[in-house]
């Protein structure tokens, strides 16, 4: 048998199956199905790909040639190759089968899915049953609910996400996203899967297949789908994420993938003018914050509930079983309680000894979609454990042997067809009734203990599943994130709720059986016994037992410094306990192991790289920085002081080192402590200048800034060890920080004399570094202070600095070199550097001083280029953070000054006369096209930052194209006028304003406007700001025109 492909695409509907050289039978796309050839037959025409086809048993039947059946072996799939994606006009093109080969980690929704296969109504009404059951939704389901007319209930969010999706395509970012919050049963998989399935014939809508897969992989395969193979088929891709099982690293996930797509971006040099992908990111939540923008709650509208009740109609004509689809009656009841009690009331009573194996896979699957909403068994799996010993006769199915417990689960398969295969999967119907189950299995004296127990022990370590190891940690490990009452922060729950549960309902000692159970289950993992030494030492305070634990922990895992964490934490917190280390010598023994614990954690964090930065050498990776061991380090410090002075209040001097005393040291019997007397204070000077340059430089994101007790924790520890004579801004990111708690000029004058006279007499590099920053702060407050220096006396001490160290300076050195020497714009100053190779040369000296330490945090701007001139135009940050974090290009900020640029092989340059000075974006998404820009200057410690990228050459075009519209439908016209003074001069701003009407004022302004792109730039956002509704109606027009 040989398959002909025709050759002309016109032709391209259907396929020809022939025998030796006669065509015998003619496919047409409609029934075209999966073929299956013999390993012989396929290496002859391995070449040939077919579209996907749905049915085997049409093609059994129909090809048969002269009466005798054709032979279909289910060895090799040939796969179609007619798959469509819309281009970004809304037309449907084939995408080639090299580039669908290439997109393993994607689930893509195809423009013509399911179109013109044959499908069995039969398997249509399976899927569906299944689905209202409570399984997941699949994109069969979609496709026949849109083909016969019975739609899904969208929940009220749809429309905003619908809406949301439009607003980003809308927005010249190359990377957009939109996080969906949803409660566990609320409908939330199934509502991006709705927005995916109504969206594919104008997105390429693909859902992640493995949110925790490789993320490099993820984003090379979303560029080949948004690329289709050449620039001419792009369009932009909506991807669904769907995060099931939200892990307390979600942000460096989400982050990965991200720049992972920044960087596939660049490096296919795409250049694009609508979004190259839109991620709809699914979280699942159980208790809503208020913080959540969009979130899907377990509690439906008065529209909803009428929908909702329609569609109950519907479903109950088309299936006779439809009060068994719990799933969906749980939703169409708004998750009433009373129905869930009613669905589950015939499980009572319940055995509590000798229960059957049915009966045991029923609490398995409550207590894991419970706490592990979205978990599952294999179908496989149960079978083995319910016939463990082979006497079952004839295997009789699933369903059956699970008996009356079936009503409340689903079993579902994972592919489109229905196959009973091992992709066959059995959960609780719906997370309510997983609670309900377990909480009359708890009633009748099951408990959650017994119930996890008896899992771990039905697992084998060597031939468990990956999957239900995942299920297994995820239920003892997993912390939840909460918001404390009274505060605005949340924070993660100490344990997990699995585990908090069993300690609230049962006892603590059940907890450790547990603990202690998975460590043996699983003897190589180290996050369960660091989890059992954490209760140890928490819940139970015994230290002893909690040491033990924490250092098998380590042994399990040696260079992971945050497993190592747990070990200082538990002689930190045995140190704080008042019953413990009352002595002297015993405060120093335990303080001395937990200083050593965090130590040993900080040199191991020394040595974790990034992702893909490993070196010979290194054997562990760590997305951040791990700064644990450094602050636990300054605690321990505070908590020995604490104590000591306590115990008697000369030993404040003695940790001071104002006094050596060594009559206390002795007579307190620590002798053998003397060396860490000695040395303790300059140690904690070192990590505490650590800090003042960690948290100067950087915070978490750019929302979000370190706890509050970190701060005090810091402070605290300096005044205990810092005298006041020494505590004097010695760092420069502590100089830096005055800013924000000193505000007496003449403090800041005593402080910027002090470093004068520093300066004056070690002519240090550092030195004459903090000098010309205490007079830029200095500055900030007193622009008239008397001590002040001028900005070119400060340049020539920079000038000689980089005569002598150009290449090899701190990234500190290189910021006050760009603070001082970047171009007016208006007059050039006498004093002259290479600011390009200033760039350069900051860039690789903050790799090599800070880049391991501040790697995916977010670099707080220092400073920023303002409107005045000499040191007055730099304005320090404070200002304006809170106004970044909107990062829209109509954002305006006054006092900033804004400045020209240029935007070419996805970097960006400031254009300043002839230079041309590379700086890097503040949010690469919005590099996506080669166009001139404007947008303010930020300076960090790695460099220039372009903040709010705006694409003036765009706007220019707008406000030319529609000039005539622009000109007699404006109305705000002085409202612009006033807004465009600054730049067309007051002997200007006179004549236009003086016109005697709008039309006139409007001519008049256009005239002035052909002096560039940035003021018609500052005009068309003078437009936005008072004829929004003109220029949505003005761009509205060029859509429909396209």
């Amino acid at each position: 048998m040989v398959i002909a492909r025709p050759i002309n695409l016109s032709v391209y509907n259907s396929v020809c199956v022939c025998v030796r050289g006669a065509i015998t039978l003619t496919l047409s796309v409609c029934e075209w199905m999966y073929l299956f050839y013999t390993p012989d037959d396929f290496e002859r025409h391995k070449s040939i790909s077919f579209l996907f086809l749905f049915s085997i048993d049409k093609i059994r039947k129909s090809l048969r040639v002269w009466g005798k059946f054709v032979k279909v072996s289910p060895v090799t799939v040939i796969q179609m190759e007619y798959y469509t994606v819309p281009n970004k006009y809304g037309s449907q093109i084939p995408l080639q089968t090299e580039v669908r080969d290439r997109l393993s980690s994607l689930d893509v929704v195809w423009g013509n899915m399911f179109e013109g296969e044959d499908i069995d109504p039969q398997l249509v009404l399976e899927k569906e049953a299944e689905f209202y059951r409570g399984a997941p939704p699949q994109w069969l389901n979609f496709y026949c609910a849109e083909k016969n007319h019975t739609p899904f209930v969208k929940r009220d969010i749809y429309t905003k996400i619908t809406k949301l999706i439009q607003k980003k395509r809308e927005i010249n970012h190359s990377i957009s996203s939109i996080n969906l919050f949803h409660q566990p049963g609320s409908g939330g998989t199934t509502l991006a899967m709705q927005v995916l399935w109504d969206l594919r014939k104008k997105l390429r809508c693909a859902q992640v297949i493995d949110s925790t897969s490789d993320s490099k992989a993820i984003a090379q395969q979303v560029i080949h789908l948004f690329n289709a193979r050449n620039s001419q088929n792009q369009n932009t891709v909506l991807l669904f994420v769907d995060n099931k099982e939200t892990e307390e690293n979600d942000d460096m996930q989400f982050n990965s993938l991200r720049e992972n797509l920044i960087q596939n971006i660049k490096q296919s040099n795409i250049s694009a003018n609508a979004p190259v992908v839109i991620i709809l990111n699914c979280l699942r939540k159980k208790n809503r914050t208020g913080k959540e923008k969009l979130m899907l709650c377990t509690m439906l509208s008065k529209e909803e509930q009428d929908n909702f009740n329609a569609k109950h109609t519907e479903v109950s004509q088309r299936h006779d079983r439809h009060k068994k689809f719990h799933g969906f009656n749980i939703m169409q009841g708004n998750f009433s309680q009373t129905y869930i009690t009613e669905a589950c009331e015939y499980l009572k009573p319940l055995k509590t000894k000798k229960r059957p194996r049915n009966a045991q896979i029923l609490s398995f699957l409550a207590l894991m979609n419970s706490y592990a909403p979205g978990s599952y068994l294999t179908e496989t799996w149960c079978l083995e454990f319910l016939d463990k010993k082979n006497h079952i006769s004839g295997r009789p199915t699933l369903e059956k042997q699970m008996g009356t417990f079936a009503d409340l689960l689903v079993i579902y398969s994972t592919c489109s067809g229905g196959a009973k295969s091992q992709d066959r999967c059995i959960r609780m119907a719906h997370p309510m009734i997983a609670d309900k189950c377990l909480w009359l299995l708890t009633d009748a004296g099951v408990t959650l203990s017994d119930t996890a127990i008896n899992l771990l022990s039905h697992l084998c370590p060597q031939t468990v599943q990956p999957y239900l190891v995942k299920i297994i940690k995820q239920l003892l490990k997993k912390r939840e994130k909460h918001l404390p009452k009274d505060e605005r922060e949340e924070k993660l729950q100490k344990f997990s709720n699995l585990i908090q549960d069993i300690k609230e309902k049962e006892n603590k000692s059940m907890c450790v059986g547990l603990f202690r159970h998975a460590a043996k289950t699983f003897p190589r993992d180290p996050f369960i016994p660091q989890a059992l030494a954490r209760f140890y030492y928490i819940e139970l305070r015994d230290y002893e037992k909690a040491a033990l634990w924490a250092k098998t922990a380590i042994l399990r895992e040696p260079n992971n410094s945050f497993i190592r964490d747990t070990l200082g934490q538990v002689y930190k917190n045995q140190l704080k306990n008042p019953n413990f280390a009352k002595l002297s010598k015993n405060i120093l023994q335990i303080g001395t192991q937990a200083l050593k614990a965090f130590e040993e954690e900080a040199e191991t964090a020394e040595k974790e790289l990034e992702p893909g930065m490993q070196e010979d050498g290194v054997t562990n990776i760590s997305t951040v920085f791990n700064y644990r061991g450094l602050f636990g380090y300054i605690q321990v410090a505070n908590t020995i002081f604490y104590k000591l002075k306590n115990v008697k209040t000369k030993w404040s001097k003695v940790l001071r080192r104002e006094t050596k005393s060594d009559s206390l040291i002795h007579s307190e019997k620590c002798g053998k402590y003397q060396s860490l007397l000695a040395s303790l204070k300059q140690r904690i000077e070192e990590k505490l200048i650590f800090f003042e340059t960690f948290l100067k430089y950087s915070k978490p994101k750019i929302d979000k800034s370190e706890p509050e007790y970190i701060w005090t924790d810091i402070v605290d520890c300096y005044e205990k060890f810092i005298t006041k004579e020494q505590h004097f801004c010695r760092s420069f990111a502590g100089l830096l920080s005055t800013l924000s708690h000193i505000t007496s000029v003449s403090d800041l004058e005593q402080i910027t004399e002090q470093w004068r006279e520093i300066h004056m007499n070690s002519q240090t590099e550092s030195d004459a570094q903090n000098y010309i920053l205490a007079n830029i702060i200095l500055s900030q407050k007193s622009a008239n202070s008397e001590i002040l220096r001028t900005v070119p006396e400060l340049q020539d001490i920079l000038q000689k600095l980089w005569e002598r160290q150009n290449k090899n300076g701190s990234p500190e050195f290189y910021l006050l070199v760009l603070l001082l020497f970047w171009p007016d714009g208006v007059k050039k100053t006498g004093n002259t550097l290479d600011l390009k190779e200033c760039v350069q040369y900051m860039r690789k000296s903050y790799e090599r001083i800070y880049q391991k330490y501040l790697r995916f945090r977010y670099l707080v701007p220092l400073f920023f280029l303002g409107n005045g001139g000499g040191l007055q135009r730099l304005v320090h940050q404070t200002e304006f953070t809170s106004l970044l974090a909107k990062e829209h290009e109509t954002a305006e900020i006054k006092g900033l000054q804004r400045i020209e640029g240029e935007i070419r092989n996805h970097k960006v340059f400031a254009l300043r006369g002839k230079d041309q000075i590379e700086v890097s974006p503040h949010n690469p998404a919005s590099v996506y096209n080669t166009d001139l820009v404007s947008f303010y200057i930020g300076f960090t410690i790695r460099g220039p930052v372009a903040y709010n990228i705006r694409y003036v050459k765009k706007s220019a075009q707008f406000v030319d194209k529609h000039k005539k519209n622009i000109i007699q439908r404006a109305e705000k016209v002085d409202f612009i006028i006033d807004d465009l003074r600054p730049l067309i001069g007051t002997e200007q701003y006179s004549t236009i304003i003086a016109a005697s009407t709008n039309n006139e004022k409007m001519e008049k302004l256009y005239s002035v406007l052909s002096a560039g792109y940035e003021i018609k730039d500052n005009f068309y956002q003078s437009l936005l700001k008072n004829e929004r509704e003109l220029i949505q109606d003005l761009i509205n027009f060029e859509k429909s025109s396209s």
